[in-house]
């Protein structure tokens, strides 16, 4: 056991770089606060709308509430990693000037560990982003007999390190189950913005303004599952789960650099620096606002596997709270609301016999859809925007009838924003791929101990 957590802290690591260096974002709406949120930590729970605060599975790793894992089962550490992709239009609509544009990207979304320390106590650790920013937001207006062009842009992103605990408090087998969890998170990443002056005309001097952060620091986030059998009727069960899950707010050091210049274009391509304008540095801080979950989930078991669910979620977070304390930054600039989420979802396995190798793959696969409702945190013309959307997806078994290995894919379509009320839209399709391997130990060969050579 020591050995696999010493080979997978070593293996987060080298992960953090390859994190860092992709492009994971494209919208344009990515330039409010820390950037776009990753709302998809896991693969399986995004099919279902993400309901994750009352979600206990010893299949799954659930990292928005540490209380889950818990239900860890001995002998089944679980290895979970995933991978993400987003493709979306954007439109607007501005004094009659339409205009339109895409994207998309792609790339590895997290890497998970879960460990079985002992019957009532689990461990998590992993690495996933947090935010991402990846913008190019241009116009061009005429000045004079020539034009001039306002272009900006932002990259990079914040990712989080993290070791999380959960424990049964109350532990009744499968009738009655209380846990509570904590993660501890350290954040990391940059974030870098410029806003630049363009002329038509190549012998005029362009102007730009650079500014990077650099965040590091510690959040917190705690949680709560209560588990119990309702009713018995032969070996059918039906259960309820109940779940909640409290994110403190955070106050992250930045390191921040600030750079103005005015340059050209040679022959129109190649940038020429010309003045420097000013060029500073401060550190300061940034204050990312609490999040509360809370949810249930009612459901019918057959031999402690799980039929069907049915789950309703709901979040809230102030981004009024959130404050870049930079001297080099307005925050009045882009002011943000108080943002809420509400979401449903049904999740059904039509064939439990997974070890009946006659019986089709597909019958023995969980099937999810839901939807979400959201208030934005971002504000456009004093209304905060509202994100709309529907949720599929499949968890496939894996490898062998003992195993508890999935692979998982989700899916989703929506729309954030309205064209004909705020002006502007983006209608967007996210999926992810997820592999949660979760071999027995005692049976699956890649783990039997040789005993001769």
């Amino acid at each position: 056991m020591l050995k696999i957590i010493k080979y997978n802290i070593i293996f987060l690591g080298l992960l953090s770089f390859s994190i860092q260096a992709q492009v994971l974002n494209t919208s344009p709406f990515s330039r409010y606060g820390i950037g776009e949120m990753n709302n998809i930590q896991s693969s399986h729970y995004f099919g279902w709308g993400n309901i994750t605060a009352p979600m206990s599975e010893p299949q799954y790793i659930n990292i928005n509430n540490p209380a889950s894992y818990a239900s860890f089962l001995k002998h089944n550490p679980i290895y979970n990693v995933s991978l993400s992709g987003k493709a979306a239009s954007y439109n607007s609509n501005y004094g009659g000037n339409e205009t339109s544009s895409s994207g998309a990207h792609f790339g590895l979304n997290n890497l998970f560990l879960g460990l079985p320390i002992t019957k009532n106590w689990g461990m998590v650790l992993g690495i996933a982003p947090v935010s991402s920013l990846g913008y190019e937001v241009r116009s061009t207006v005429p000045l004079d007999t020539s034009t001039v062009s306002y272009v900006f842009k932002g990259d990079g992103s914040v990712n989080r390190l993290m070791i999380g605990n959960g424990f049964n408090i109350v532990n009744k087998g499968d009738t009655t189950r209380l846990a509570i969890g904590v993660n501890s998170s350290y954040l990391f990443g940059n974030l870098g913005r410029t806003s630049s002056v363009i002329f038509n005309y190549s012998n005029d001097y362009n102007t730009r303004l650079q500014y990077r952060s650099s965040l590091s620091g510690w959040s917190f986030d705690g949680g709560m599952q209560f588990y119990k059998k309702i009713k018995t009727a032969k070996e059918n069960r039906y259960f309820f789960n109940l779940g909640v899950n409290y994110s403190l707010n955070s106050n992250v050091s930045t390191q921040n650099d600030f750079f103005a210049y005015t340059f050209k274009y040679n022959f129109g391509v190649q940038e020429s620096a010309k003045d420097t304008l000013e060029i500073n540095s401060d550190t300061s801080s940034i204050t990312l606002p609490q999040k509360l979950e809370f949810g249930i989930v009612i459901g019918k078991s057959f031999k402690n596997k799980r039929r069907w669910d049915f789950g309703i979620q709901y979040s809230i977070m102030d981004w009024t709270e959130f404050k870049d304390n930079s001297s080099f930054v307005s925050n009045n600039i882009n002011s943000l609301g108080a943002s809420s989420r509400l979401a449903v979802g049904y999740r059904i396995t039509p064939n439990l016999d997974w070890s009946n190798s006659s019986k089709s793959i597909f019958s023995k696969s969980s099937y999810s859809f839901g939807y979400h409702q959201s208030k934005s945190k971002i504000i456009v013309n004093e209304k905060g925007l509202l994100n709309n959307g529907i949720n599929f997806g499949i968890s496939i078994p894996m490898i062998s009838s003992r195993s508890l290995s999935r692979l998982n894919l989700g899916f989703e379509l929506g729309r954030l924003g309205d064209l004909e009320v705020n002006n502007i839209e983006e209608n967007y399709f996210n999926f992810s791929i997820g592999f949660s391997l979760a071999p027995d130990t005692r049976y699956d060969r890649w783990f039997r101990k040789r005993k001769y050579d």
